[in-house]
């Protein structure tokens, strides 16, 4: 007994005097990278990949025409066939058919800061998935384009939705006209078409703005069809009896416009509002 009585105090004055791997200094976790700054205008000429994806993503959206989907459906059938909020699902699902590369967030983080190249996509199944993945790859924005990821933040949630960027419009004072495909809105997939100010930009050192970034479409510019599932010129509000406007926290990018700009070989739509894709 004595022996192990000193054996112990033996252990314990080592550990004193040595730093236990508990009580090594933590590194320093990366800082969040600031959003790139990309061009300002706006690229209709699309990679044919980056194509796919508005035309897939503008297909799936024309044939539901509103239509209400389970938890589980074809957009959560690839991740375990799960039944989870789809908004990042119904994202990864157009990326899968439009044949965009990916990998899954295990391989992106294993990945050294901004070194994949090329049209690339998280294979992720939530918006917290796809934000760190992009943050990672160095590939954010606050500059939409077609084909980019719309990352919605409300109040002090900077990553509460996904969508797809369907269109974009450039308008004289410097703001745009999106219209994005989004889904999981009321278990749907929805268009939104709504102005946005890049320089009511979301800030990193804030919990969210003092003012949302977006707003409605003035009525005088309404065009087209309007219907609640079809067509809406809404934007996205917090439910409850105080009603916040979402704000944009930031965009993906699955492809760089410098490194394409001039190269591809999409249709130009042009005009900022949902134009059928060409048939084949």
């Amino acid at each position: 007994m004595r022996k192990l009585r000193t054996a112990i105090a033996l252990m314990t004055l080592i550990c004193l005097l040595t730093p236990c791997a508990s009580a090594a200094k933590k590194a320093k976790p990366t800082a969040t990278p600031e959003p790139r700054n990309i061009t300002r205008e706006v690229v209709q000429d699309l990679p044919e990949t980056i194509q796919a994806v508005v035309d897939i993503a503008y297909a799936e959206w024309d044939s539901l025409h509103g239509k209400s989907l389970p938890r589980s459906n074809k957009y959560t059938k690839w991740w375990n066939n799960g039944q989870w909020g789809w908004c990042a699902g119904f994202v990864t699902w157009v990326m899968l058919e439009a044949g965009v590369p990916q990998d899954y967030e295990e391989y992106i983080l294993s990945q050294p800061e901004g070194s994949i190249e090329g049209i690339f996509h998280c294979k992720g199944s939530s918006p917290s998935k796809l934000i760190h993945s992009y943050l990672h790859m160095d590939r954010t924005t606050m500059i939409p384009q077609r084909g980019f990821i719309v990352v919605y933040g409300e109040d002090s949630n900077r990553w509460t939705h996904v969508g797809i960027v369907y269109d974009v419009r450039e308008l004289d004072d410097g703001r745009y006209r999106i219209t994005t495909i989004e889904g999981n809105m009321s278990n749907r997939v929805k268009m939104y078409i709504y102005d946005y100010d890049p320089d009511k930009a979301f800030s990193y050192k804030n919990k969210y703005p003092d003012n949302s970034n977006v707003s409605a479409v003035p009525e005088e510019d309404w065009e087209g069809e309007i219907d609640k599932n079809f067509r809406t010129y809404e934007i996205h509000t917090k439910s409850g009896n105080k009603k916040k406007p979402w704000y944009v926290t930031c965009f993906l990018m699955p492809w760089i416009p410098e490194d394409y700009m001039g190269d591809g070989s999409g249709t130009v739509y042009g005009d900022g509002y949902p134009t059928p894709p060409p048939e084949n």
